[in-house]
């Protein structure tokens, strides 16, 4: 639900700043095909729950999406928001790679959880591990407490306000290339 929150926050901000929406549709990012399917990948691939030898194979697909999604930060990087964006990938990409999972601490979760039990992570769940004194990078980890409603409640990493941060920045300042000549009706 945080990033729906940062979507709508940086269509508002766009408005307030004088910039039309109808602009974003002028928009053309390099990799915009394969920027959409990665996406889908990230987002739908974590909500399977798996285990075995599905999961360590679609834990190794997920992670696979993580370089690819930098790259086409990185070959957008003039467009505002990419910089950041692939920054927070970077730092997720570390700590998942260097743990195995996305590390989530318990005292964490407890901080915003009323739940008995929170902090375990559910059967399948082959994106995260639970994070411990042996766990490598923990400050990358899943361990800020965001309180708030219970929609924006949440235990993100520091890659993952650097993401939110990304995604309003470009919503606000995308532009279309430079030199680029649109015509109406074509």
């Amino acid at each position: 639900m945080i990033i729906l929150a940062c979507l709508l926050l940086g269509l508002l901000l766009r408005v307030a700043a004088g910039r039309r929406l109808s602009d974003l549709g002028l928009v053309r990012l390099r990799g915009e095909s394969a920027l959409f399917a990665l996406l889908i990948v990230q987002a739908l691939l974590p909500l399977v729950r798996l285990s075995g030898t599905a999961a360590r194979f679609g834990f190794a697909a997920w992670l696979a999406t993580f370089p690819l999604l930098i790259g086409v930060t990185w070959v957008n990087r003039k467009q505002m928001g990419m910089v950041v964006l692939g920054v927070g990938l970077v730092l997720n990409f570390a700590v998942i790679a260097f743990n195995g999972g996305m590390p989530v601490f318990a005292e964490a979760v407890a901080g915003v959880s009323t739940a008995t039990g929170a902090g375990a992570i559910p059967a399948g769940d082959f994106v995260h591990v639970l994070g411990t004194v042996g766990t490598r990078l923990p400050w990358l980890a899943d361990v800020i407490p965001l309180p708030g409603p219970s929609w924006l409640r949440s235990v993100p990493s520091a890659g993952d306000l650097l993401l939110y941060v990304g995604v309003v920045g470009f919503l606000v300042g995308a532009e279309r290339a430079m030199g680029e000549v649109h015509i109406k009706g074509k």
